[in-house]
Parts: structure tokens; C-alpha cells; sequence
């Protein structure tokens, strides 16, 4: 009988498509296309978890994947840590504690949707590119365009959460659906603007204005976007924040442009709110 480092190597060997073999969630195995299509090196991959190489928000499909039992094929659509691309990952189970993971790239999928406003990269709620396809093309401008010039508004609902309190999920939904669509009319062709999270929006400018220039634009927007949405015939005020970023020829991670803009999140919702943060990365 074959043991199961034989029955690895023969899978690897004789697979006509990329894939993994995970053993307890461990990767015990990977074949040459696998490394190609996860864009992580063989020394990196084998012998980590497999939850490793995937989004925070994409463990617990992981986990899914890795408890599922029967002879059935699971399917999961997941976002990798590196660089955020999306991927197709089809487990099956081979024995207890062995499962046979294949991988494919969805960057067509995702192109197409992206062209459509689909599902596959667009939020439901205001039709605009969703948190992880506007930080998926961040990633490639700070990675694949580091001679463009770049810039950063971030703009934030002040008290969306106390909003959706007083006033119910109809009225939130509703500020957020126009302040997505004020932010858009604002932008040019090459401008991307998408959903950060539940209240906040991320926009990337192809732009080499100074921070003065980038404040004027930012104090602009910041007034435009919280002017009173009417519901039902009454007017709701609201307040917003924005952050305003100029990244220069030497590019931050992108790890290191999410903790910046957590960051100012962070104090202005502790200052109250209304108010335009800049820097420089």
C-alpha cells in the first residue's frame, strides 16, 4: 500500500493543472504550476498553512474548505495575501487527513466584471468597486507604476453607525449610495474610487499636485459630500472626513498605506470627526 508521501509525489507528479496537497492544513506538497499561479516561492509554501497565503476575511472559507468531508468537490473564490489577486481553490478529499487543492487564476472573471460592474468586484449596496478590487489596483499602481504620480483621498461618514441607529439600515444606505455617487462625479477618467469599508471610501488619483492643491481638492470634496441627503422628504445631515495622501517615486507597501489610513481613521472618529488630514508617503 502506498504511503501517503508516495501518494504526494504521484498527484504532484501526474496533475495536469496546478495544485497543493494539504495535510491537517499544513501544505505538504505543491507542483511547479502552483507556485506560478499562488506567486509564492516553493520554500515559502511548502510546509505553511495554507490559511497563511490568503486575506483575513478569506480564513474562515479556508477553514471551510479544510473541515470539508464527503467525496463531493468544494469550491472557494479567495483573495491571496500577496497582492490580493483573486483565486479559484477546488478541495477534494483523498484521505482523513489528506486533501488535493487545485488552483486557477480568476483574473479574467475579474476583468470581465470589473467592465460590467459584477458582482465578482463590485459592491451591491452602491455599484462602485468593491474593498478588495480598489485595493487590488492600489497594489498595482504602488507595485507596476512606480514612475506615475499618485495621490490618495480617503473620506470617511462621520457616525454612519449612530446614523443607522437613530435612523435605520434604509437612511445609511441611502448616504452612503450618494456620497459614493458625489465622490464619483468628482473623479476623472483614470481616477478609481471604490468602498474601504462600511464607512469609507478610497480613491486613487493619477495626480503630482502639492499638498496645497491636494488640501483645496480635499476641502472640496469634504463639503460636497456631506451636504444633507433628503429620505422621504426630510433632510439628514451628516459630516465627513477625508485624508488626503501624496506618494512620492520611492512607493510604501501597501501593508504600510492600510495602517496609515486605520490610523487617521481611527483619530478622526476619536476628534468628532469633520476634518481634512494630509501627509506624505
Amino acid at each position: 500500500m502506498a504511503t501517503d508521501a508516495e501518494k504526494i509525489a504521484d498527484i504532484l507528479r501526474f496533475s495536469p493543472s496546478a495544485c497543493v496537497v494539504v495535510e491537517d492544513g499544513i501544505i505538504k506538497g505543491a507542483n511547479a504550476e502552483a507556485i506560478d499561479v499562488s506567486r509564492v516561492p516553493r520554500n515559502r509554501l511548502v510546509g505553511a498553512p495554507l490559511s497563511d497565503f490568503v486575506v483575513d476575511d478569506a480564513k474562515g472559507e479556508i477553514e471551510a474548505l479544510l473541515n470539508h468531508q464527503g467525496e463531493a468537490l468544494k469550491v472557494s473564490h479567495v483573495r491571496m495575501a500577496a497582492g490580493l489577486k483573486p483565486i479559484e481553490l477546488v478541495s477534494r478529499r483523498l484521505t482523513a487527513r489528506l486533501l488535493v487543492v487545485a488552483l486557477r487564476h480568476m483574473d479574467l472573471e475579474h476583468r470581465m466584471s470589473a467592465l460590467a460592474g459584477g458582482h465578482l468586484t463590485h459592491d451591491k449596496a452602491t455599484g462602485l468597486p468593491d474593498r478588495f478590487h480598489v485595493l487590488e489596483n492600489l497594489y498595482d499602481r504602488l507595485t507596476l507604476t512606480p514612475g506615475q504620480p499618485l495621490a490618495l483621498i480617503a473620506i470617511w461618514i462621520d457616525d454612519l453607525e449612530s446614523l443607522r441607529t437613530e435612523r435605520g439600515d434604509r437612511v445609511a444606505q441611502k448616504i452612503t449610495r450618494q456620497v459614493g455617487e458625489r465622490i464619483q462625479a468628482r473623479l476623472r477618467g483614470p481616477d478609481l474610487v471604490g468602498r474601504l469599508d462600511q464607512a469609507a471610501f478610497l480613491a486613487l488619483l493619477t495626480s503630482d499636485s502639492d499638498l496645497e492643491q491636494l488640501k483645496e481638492i480635499a476641502d472640496r470634496l469634504r463639503n460636497e459630500v456631506s451636504f444633507p441627503v433628503e429620505v422621504d422628504g426630510v433632510l439628514v445631515s451628516f459630516t465627513a472626513s477625508v485624508m488626503v495622501a501624496s506618494i512620492g517615486v520611492k512607493r510604501p507597501s501597501l501593508e504600510r498605506v492600510l495602517s496609515r489610513l486605520e490610523a487617521v481613521g481611527r483619530k478622526a472618529a476619536a476628534s468628532g470627526g469633520n476634518r481634512t488630514e494630509l501627509f506624505t508617503m
